[in-house]
């Protein structure tokens, strides 16, 4: 019941539906059919039809709601047809004994009761099909079928360094630190020790995108994988994953100062 109400008070709350209801009222008044144009004023008139058109809203729109709510929304023909017959069978006599004492003298015709009924039936059905037909033009086009969602795309894979490319490994493993060793390098990796031919500048050259700095002339170092500073007498040393200490010369303290690791 509450489901009907609420549909009801939205029906004959609808601007659309208020803005035709008193564009008839006022057509209505001032056109004065059925002799009412020359034996009332237009005042008169006006106040004569509006009740009568108000009341035949109402049972209008309480007449349609009740229809299209019993009925699914695929026997819309039948609910039109419904909502029509029942319309001429209650509002049609409304309108006939309105005419009867509205008419100013009984030489002015009228429409008889049938006549009415098939009047209102008529424009039921017309008034049904003109609100289907704007209900279609207005509502927003259904959204599109959602193509099936393709899976993301994997995350790429940090680029290696340079210096890591260098390794006869299939996976060099993550940079640990770069130390001096005669007249090669040795690269601590993750995975293991490689040795190559070249000098410590050159090495670090090719560290990037691993951040870290030399921290000794002889060593250098990934700041992720510092574990810790540790002090022997005056001289600093770095932890490093893996086990290693590296000492940290006197000119490259500042770094781990920087670092918040002093």
């Amino acid at each position: 019941m509450s489901a009907f109400v609420q549909k009801l008070k939205l029906e004959l709350s609808s601007g659309v539906s208020l803005a035709f209801w008193a564009g008839l009222i006022f057509f209505v008044a001032l056109t004065g059919p059925f002799g009412t144009y020359a034996a009332y004023s237009f005042a008169q008139r006006f106040l004569a039809v509006t009740p009568l058109l108000a009341a035949i809203m109402l049972v209008g729109v309480t007449i349609r709601v009740l229809v299209f709510s019993a009925l699914p929304t695929w026997r819309f023909r039948w609910a039109t047809v419904l909502n029509a017959a029942l319309a001429s069978l209650i509002i049609a006599p409304m309108l006939d004994q309105f005419l009867h004492r509205i008419s100013p003298a009984d030489t002015v015709s009228y429409p008889g009761l049938a006549e009415l009924m098939l009047l209102v039936f008529s424009l039921s059905l017309g008034l049904s099909s003109l609100r289907r037909t704007v209900a279609a033009t207005t509502q927003p086009p259904a959204a599109a079928e959602l193509a099936p969602e393709t899976p993301a795309p994997e995350p790429a894979a940090p680029r290696l360094p340079r210096l890591l490319q260098r390794l006869d490994a299939a996976d060099p493993g993550v940079l640990w630190s770069i130390s001096v060793r005669d007249h090669y390098v040795d690269v601590q990796t993750s995975t293991g020790v490689n040795s190559l031919l070249m000098r410590l500048s050159d090495a670090i050259a090719e560290t990037d995108p691993v951040e870290g700095a030399q921290i000794h002339r002889s060593h250098w170092v990934a700041w992720a994988a510092v574990q810790g500073v540790e002090r022997d007498g005056a001289k600093l040393f770095v932890a490093v994953q893996g086990g290693a200490r590296l000492p940290v010369s006197k000119n490259h303290r500042d770094k781990l100062v920087a670092r918040g690791l002093l």
